[in-house]
């Protein structure tokens, strides 16, 4: 699965003062609409958690990643690997962070959107890629490694969808195992997200996080309706 070779490859690429400043505004609004407890969809490895926990926010989280939980797990997370859909526990809100909304079609968003709202009580907050990010910054070659790891990522846009072919090269025994895997991130219009969401639009924050002069991402709040 193409996810799951990401999250193997996530830390070689991620950029941690661009993170730190997502998820500081996400803790900005949480607190802002007075969210003391939330589900954290698509957790990751933890971070976000951690950083909500020592500001007062309960998080439970959840992904689809076995080895991204593990992290989670290992940092003092309360982590599960789990579908939101399969969830029977309700929360006061969630919050998705980094992506996870452009990594669903249309048809998987409007199906998330429905087992999201029968798990929370007032509030969806998340972040998605502009269409900017993704067809501007977003495309070309990015290559990153450590002692034991090298990867490549290349990515292009077309027809709305930001494909990206991920390559790791692992070291074992003095030799190299090669891994190959695609993902794909869909563009999505606020139009059609407000329609598939089925819930009330409250505010858009957009947000650069790399410096450039237009937004990378626009943090949406929805509201239960």
């Amino acid at each position: 699965m193409g996810l799951e070779l990401y999250a193997k490859v996530e830390e070689l690429f991620l950029d941690k003062e661009a993170a730190h400043i997502l998820w500081s505004k996400f803790i900005e609004i949480l607190k802002n609409y007075k969210i003391n407890e939330v589900l954290d969809i698509g957790c990751g490895s933890g971070d976000f958690c951690l950083m909500a926990n020592k500001n007062g926010i309960e998080v439970r989280g959840i992904d689809l990643s076995k080895n991204q939980v593990k992290k989670a797990i290992k940092k003092g997370c309360d982590c599960i690997v789990k579908n939101v859909c399969e969830l029977d526990k309700k929360f006061d809100s969630a919050v998705a962070i980094f992506d996870v909304i452009n990594y669903m079609n249309e048809k998987e968003l409007k199906k998330f959107f429905e087992c999201v709202k029968k798990v929370i009580n007032r509030y969806f907050i998340f972040d998605v890629n502009t269409l900017y990010s993704m067809e501007d910054l977003a495309i070309g070659t990015l290559k990153a490694e450590d002692e034991n790891r090298f990867s490549v990522l290349y990515s292009e846009f077309e027809d709305n969808k930001l494909i990206t072919e991920i390559t790791l090269f692992e070291k074992e025994n003095n030799c190299y195992k090669k891994t190959q895997k695609r993902i794909i991130q869909y563009y999505h219009s606020l139009k059609i997200i407000e329609k598939l969401s089925q819930m009330e639009l409250l505010e858009i924050i957009p947000i650069s996080l790399y410096g450039s002069e237009e937004a990378e991402k626009l943090i949406l709040v929805f509201k239960k309706v």
